[in-house]
């Protein structure tokens, strides 16, 4: 029988982290799960050292660097479980029932495509308060369960299927709002995420070594990328105008004026093959979105007494 889970870890010059990540995954309890990870051709000696350490994982390479979109891909697609957890290179997994509440919630609520998971800061008990794109406020509902149109690629679970029939990650961006427009695909499939704070994955934000032009190239190029793809054109320059214009005004603060046009180029050029895949969100999709924005949309704990509150549970 195939594994009820596959683990997709992408790595790009994380040994440590990964080999740490790895040692608790293999300690989760209570299903059957088989680890995948892709190393995104780190020039160090990741590779060799995953395979040397866990023999018992497929360790997989990229020939060249494409970036956490493909890497993540290439997991999904390598993957023979029903269900799908991703964790980034700079997690840990304290919890040993990670894997177990995964399966269980899935089939307590036939209706969740994917599963947005708690991400603690790295004392293990603090939110990692960044990372909370929900559409609820993080000081009243980082306790319950809800739907939203947001997962972090820091820790999540889908069904496989469906994840690829929504078209899995969005390549084209690299890396930056992928979970984004993976996550209005999803819901715009039909589907739904639930965020899950008896999930939790603790994160310690590893350095990354291009954060100055993921800030200033990646950021304001994917947002003109993701709305052209995703958005009606007046919802496209509701969404844009201010980002852009916040976009250029920190540019010109900080000394990154070059880094900003190069990303409308890079967005000018890479915009004609958007156009050619466009596929606005229906206004059904966004009807609901705003229903989780106000917090109207039904509470999965009036159903769903058993569902635990607890970080640790």
């Amino acid at each position: 029988m195939p594994p009820k889970i596959s683990v997709i870890i992408p790595s790009y010059r994380r040994k440590e982290g990964v080999l740490a990540l790895l040692r608790d995954v293999y300690a989760q309890e209570g299903v059957d799960f088989e680890v995948i990870v892709v190393d995104d051709c780190s020039p160090d000696d990741s590779f060799e050292a995953f395979q040397a350490a866990y023999p018992q994982a497929t360790i997989l390479r990229n020939e060249q660097n494409g970036g956490p979109c493909v890497t993540r891909n290439r997991g999904i697609l390598a993957a023979k479980g029903e269900f799908i957890v991703g964790f980034d290179s700079d997690v840990t997994v304290p919890d040993r029932q990670v894997l177990r509440k995964t399966v269980e919630t899935f089939q307590r609520h036939p209706e969740a495509t994917g599963l947005a998971f708690r991400l603690l800061a790295p004392d293990g008990v603090s939110e990692d308060t960044p990372r909370w794109w929900h559409p609820l406020p993080i000081s009243e509902n980082a306790g319950r369960h809800f739907y939203t149109h947001y997962f972090s690629g820091t820790g999540y679970a889908f069904r496989r299927r469906e994840v690829i029939d929504a078209g899995m990650y969005p390549e084209i961006l690299y890396m930056h709002y992928e979970e984004v427009e993976l996550a209005y695909r999803i819901l715009d499939n039909g589907g739904s995420i639930l965020y899950c704070p008896d999930i939790p994955v603790v994160h310690h934000e590893g350095k990354i070594s291009r954060r100055t032009e993921i800030k200033t190239f990646y950021k304001n190029r994917n947002q003109i990328l993701l709305a052209v793809a995703c958005f009606s054109w007046p919802r496209a320059v509701a969404y844009l105008a201010p980002r852009l214009a916040f976009g250029l005004l920190q540019a010109i603060r900080h000394g990154h004026v070059r880094n900003f046009f190069r990303a409308l180029g890079s967005a000018r050029s890479l915009g004609r093959e958007r156009m050619r895949t466009r596929r606005p969100i229906l206004a059904a999709t966004w009807s609901r979105i705003a229903l989780f924005r106000s917090g109207m949309y039904p509470n999965t704990e009036n159903t769903q007494p058993g569902l635990s509150q607890s970080p640790s549970a």
